[in-house]
């Protein structure tokens, strides 16, 4: 019996240059590069890194994207975050292109800490607009996010977040609207999140960098913000698309505390095979409207 929900369809993710439809395979093909590519790096110098939030979900459900899906989510200790970003300024291949906001002064501290993409692609975003993160390339991306221990009270953990979603405004204002570079409060923002790494490096409850707003209720999916440090480290490989991938430690507990128990798959007795219960219109991309392939 396989222990993965099987799913075939073909997924629209979005229209190419041409307004032909580009499908998820042609999409995730490209962005398991940018993975691997990662991997690599962190092998190479010995970083630890983890498939995470939908991609973990994806992982512990399908062993591999989840289909529909149209980007990919790294972690990486909010501590080896630096070494992590020298180690790609010196090794990652030159199809590829990374951004962050240790290296650029108009990246945008209020969405993952660093984004990597693929050079041979270029997308508009949904949410361009409101939140640029001004990097130098648009191609197809991983997120790469940083987890920090924080407070085992949740409403301790919820008074920290308040922190960035209070300027969050005033940022994206002056940001998006104004086009200035923001620097006073990027600079706020950078060293409240260092303040709270340090002071819950040994927390044993752990969660993405407290300077992402609203990530207590995008789409209102989430259902834990913070998960026992156990559930999380140590990093553990998993088959992945015939590579070994590194993920959480737990990633079915990872995905019943942050989704829900309904997010996890389920067993069909009938059929002798797990089943995908998430609801068929549901099953669309989020990020993208348009992608071109440009030819070298």
């Amino acid at each position: 019996m396989n222990e993965f929900i099987i799913d075939t369809n073909q997924y629209i993710i979005a229209k190419d240059q041409n307004n032909n439809d580009v499908d998820n395979k042609k999409v995730q093909d490209i962005v398991f590069q940018i993975i691997l590519e990662i991997d690599r790096i962190c092998r190479k110098h010995k970083i630890d890194y983890a498939l995470s939030f939908g991609s973990a979900l994806g992982l512990y459900k399908y062993g591999d994207f989840i289909p529909w899906d149209d980007d990919a989510d790294i972690v990486i200790d909010y501590f080896d975050y630096s070494r992590f970003v020298e180690a790609l300024k010196s090794d990652l291949k030159d199809n590829f292109s990374f951004d962050c906001y240790l290296t650029n002064p108009r990246y945008n501290p209020l969405i993952p800490a660093l984004k990597i993409r693929d050079k041979g692609t270029c997308i508009k975003e949904a949410n361009r607009f409101t939140l640029p993160d001004h990097t130098k390339d648009r191609g197809l991306f991983v997120d790469v996010c940083l987890f920090m221990g924080v407070p085992s009270d949740k409403k301790e953990h919820l008074k920290l977040i308040k922190y960035s979603k209070h300027r969050m405004v005033k940022y994206v204002v002056g940001d998006a609207f104004l086009h200035l570079k923001m620097k006073k409060t990027k600079r706020k923002l950078l060293e409240f999140e260092k303040k709270v790494a340090e002071k819950y490096k040994d927390s044993d409850y752990v969660s993405q960098t407290v300077i992402i707003p609203f990530q207590d209720h995008p789409y209102g999916m989430v259902h834990e913000l913070a998960f026992p440090r156990s559930v999380i480290y140590p990093f553990k490989e998993y088959d992945f698309r015939g590579h070994k991938i590194f993920s959480f430690n737990n990633i079915k507990e990872f995905s019943r505390l942050r989704y829900g128990d309904n997010s996890l798959k389920k067993y069909d007795e009938a059929t002798c095979q797990y089943v995908e219960s998430y609801p068929h219109k549901k099953k669309k991309s989020g990020h993208l409207k348009k992608i071109f392939f440009l030819h070298k």
